[in-house]
Order: structure tokens, then C-alpha cells, then sequence
């Protein structure tokens, strides 16, 4: 039992900073944003955002190969789509830190203003 656990451990760590590191990029969070609201054609995204369809093919590829989206063909297009919306959750504990965070600056700060 204790060998499963040691090998497993390193495992774990290793996907955990895969998808921490796909995360890691604003692009790619703000293209999740927007899937958020609906799914949305490589196309849509990009004229939304604003970005080179290669940059955003490129970011959803990787975001489709941690499964946090998923894709449908119509015809030539694909359709993307949250597919784990767990994926907020994650996002909104992080917001909650840094929102703490500035709190707790702010106060320093007013300390030491005054």
C-alpha cells in the first residue's frame, strides 16, 4: 500500500501542475470566461477577443486536451464548450485569495499612511 501511494503521489503532482500551468495564462482564462456565458464557434472567440485565430486554435487545443472544454463539429466549424465548469470553482477560490490579499495590503497601508 505504501509503494501505490508514493508512485501515485508524483503522479498526481505532475497533472495537478499541468492543468495549473494551462490556467496560468490570461488568454486562455479569458477564452474560458467567455465560453462560460455560451459556447461559441473558433471564429466567434476570435472576434470577441480580438486575437489571431491561430492563437486561439492553439489555446483551445491545449484547454480540450486537459478536458476543460470540449468540441463539436458542424461541418467545417467546431463548436466549443466548458466541459468540467468545475473549472470556476477553482477560479473563484483564487479571486477570493486575492481579494483577501488587497484587503489585508489596504489595511497595511492605511496603517502606515495614517
Amino acid at each position: 500500500m505504501g509503494k501505490t501511494a508514493t508512485t501515485t503521489i508524483p503522479e498526481t503532482f505532475e497533472s495537478v501542475a499541468n492543468l495549473f500551468s494551462v490556467l496560468a495564462d490570461p488568454t486562455r482564462l479569458n477564452i474560458l470566461h467567455l465560453l462560460k456565458q455560451e459556447p461559441a464557434y473558433v471564429s466567434e472567440i476570435v472576434e470577441r477577443l480580438g486575437l489571431k485565430q491561430s492563437n486561439v486554435s492553439k489555446h483551445l487545443s491545449l484547454m480540450y486536451d486537459t478536458d476543460l472544454v470540449g468540441r463539436e463539429r458542424h461541418g467545417n466549424q467546431i463548436r466549443y464548450s466548458i466541459s468540467d465548469p468545475l473549472v470556476f470553482d477553482l477560479c473563484n477560490l483564487v479571486c477570493r485569495k486575492l481579494h483577501r490579499e488587497a484587503r489585508s495590503q489596504e489595511r497595511i497601508f492605511r496603517r502606515i499612511v495614517g
